[in-house]
């Protein structure tokens, strides 16, 4: 009767630690952030982390507005994070629970003015360039941008990803058009254009593109230096090239938001908080090797960026744009798909 007595004071007590633990619930791009910088965090904190992985934009959005109060935490991509402000899904943040917002680049900042004036709502997380990478050794062309999507000597040898924004707006911005343009003359020429770009690759693929690249499946790609370089061997990475576009180049903006109906608001800021501390920071982007813009952590990352930080300043960074727009870029991507 005692031991049972004594275990039922165990069980009991287990049951009371495991409602009291504080939690943080996370949405996250699948793979940005390592499984030690959560465990660091619930070490320091005592909050655990508990993570979901995203793969689309369009996946949170439509998790975020059946179940508001689902998440504390989400990194949409600037489009997205601007929509979810519009409609009143996302809450405002307190700076001074949030000292490390000073780390972030100003000129990433600059680029979220248009939807966050006062730097309220979003947190900027990661960002890169969308590039081209190609075998120096297999590629004879000096490859400067989208225009060698079109060259038929590469027939079947190259991929685009499968991203209507990542595709049709550097159509768009190729032809003298801004990425929001959606006339009738701007989309017939986007699509004559894109027409002869798919005529030439093996494929879209948004999923398997850097190993395609990888095993020497393809031998130029558009893709993302932070997925492309942890799948090249040494020797694979010594002969790749990677291209910032001369035209056409954009570039993407992933963002740590609160959700409005957060249940753990002030848990959520101390992640934040702790994600932009610059060697916490610095050990996110060696892990996914990215880019950095946390300033302060870029002295603390040894490995050398595949892309110069001066060539970003030519890129057009991918915005939210008018549904009307939208609905016509959809149909047009549709198009060039069932052709």
């Amino acid at each position: 009767m005692r031991h049972l007595s004594l275990l039922l004071m165990l069980l009991s007590f287990v049951v009371s630690c495991g409602k009291t633990q504080e939690s943080l619930r996370l949405y996250m791009w699948i793979g940005n952030i390592p499984q030690d910088i959560y465990d660091d965090f619930e070490k320091e904190t005592g909050i655990k982390i508990i993570e979901d992985a995203m793969t689309l934009n369009e996946e949170v959005y439509t998790k975020v507005k059946a179940n508001p109060a689902g998440y504390d935490i989400i990194t949409p991509s600037l489009d997205y994070a601007e929509i979810m402000v519009k409609e009143g899904l996302i809450a405002k943040f307190d700076k001074a629970q949030i000292p490390n917002f000073t780390n972030i680049d100003p000129i990433i900042l600059k680029h979220i003015e248009s939807i966050d004036p006062n730097n309220e709502y979003v947190i900027p997380f990661a960002f890169g360039p969308t590039i081209i990478a190609y075998d120096k050794t297999k590629v004879s062309n000096d490859v400067k941008g989208f225009e060698i999507f079109s060259n038929p000597a590469y027939k079947r040898r190259m991929l685009l990803l499968n991203d209507m924004r990542g595709v049709v707006g550097p159509a768009l911005l190729l032809s003298g058009y801004g990425m929001g343009e959606s006339s009738d003359k701007a989309m017939a020429e986007v699509s004559k254009l894109i027409s002869i770009w798919k005529q030439n690759i093996l494929r879209f693929d948004s999923d398997s593109f850097q190993l395609a690249y990888a095993n020497g499946e393809v031998d130029i790609v558009q893709g993302f230096p932070g997925t492309i370089v942890p799948h090249l061997s040494p020797e694979k990475l010594s002969n790749t090239v990677f291209v910032v576009p001369d035209k056409g180049g954009t570039m993407w903006l992933d963002n740590l938001v609160i959700l409005k109906d957060s249940p753990n608001k002030e848990a959520a800021m101390k992640f934040v908080n702790f994600i932009h501390r610059p060697d916490i920071y610095a050990r996110i982007i060696t892990y996914i090797s990215g880019l950095s813009l946390n300033v302060p952590a870029r002295k603390l990352i040894t490995a050398e960026s595949p892309v110069p930080y001066e060539e970003l300043d030519r890129l057009e960074m991918i915005k939210a744009i008018d549904k009307e727009a939208l609905i016509i870029h959809s149909r047009v991507w549709e198009n060039l798909h069932a052709q």
